[in-house]
């Protein structure tokens, strides 16, 4: 399965091994590691590559959808999109997200979620995707109200922040409009 997803800006599809460096060196942004924990392709580039070579099995086997996304006009890798934790029953999973500083606020991410859910609704066939972020991490919040998602609740303390304080877990949600 070869997925292609094509924006305005940029386009989404499966990561190569020759990403390993920038996945590797991006990844180990501090800010995005504050909010969604350690992420093992900061580790190392062996690590990196690991990453990629499981997201394109997972891809194979219809487990999960983690996509490169890449820069348009300069076929730069920006950062990664992924559609996760699959309930095939229920037909909803979750999405989740990050870009390099770099490419902040320059509307890559928001291209990426709309063009990514409607790739997940109208070929995937799923009827709902569910987002859960930090509640200090503001800048996810206005991104996906931007995609559409809307807030569906909060789980109060739920997160650890590994230096002994808990924070509140925000859940936004979308349902297929098709």
């Amino acid at each position: 399965m070869v997925i292609k997803i094509i924006g305005n800006k940029i386009f989404l599809k499966e990561m190569e091994e020759s990403d390993a460096k920038k996945l590797h060196e991006y990844s180990k942004e501090p800010k995005l590691n504050e909010f969604s924990g350690p992420y093992n392709a900061s580790e190392s580039i062996e690590k990196s590559i690991e990453y990629i070579k499981n997201s394109k099995k997972n891809i194979l086997e219809k487990k999960s959808y983690i996509l490169g996304l890449y820069e348009k006009n300069t076929n730069d890798f920006l950062g990664t999109i992924g559609f996760f934790d699959l309930d095939d029953e229920n037909k909803n999973g979750e999405i989740g997200f990050w870009v390099a500083k770099n490419y902040w606020n320059k509307g890559y991410m928001t291209e990426a979620i709309k063009v990514m859910t409607d790739y997940i609704f109208k070929e995937l066939k799923y009827h709902r995707i569910f987002a859960h972020f930090h509640e200090l991490n503001k800048a996810v919040e206005r991104i996906l109200s931007k995609a559409g998602y809307e807030k569906e609740g909060e789980l109060r303390e739920a997160i650890n922040s590994n230096k002994g304080r808990y924070y509140n877990d925000i859940v936004y949600g979308i349902v297929n409009p098709y």
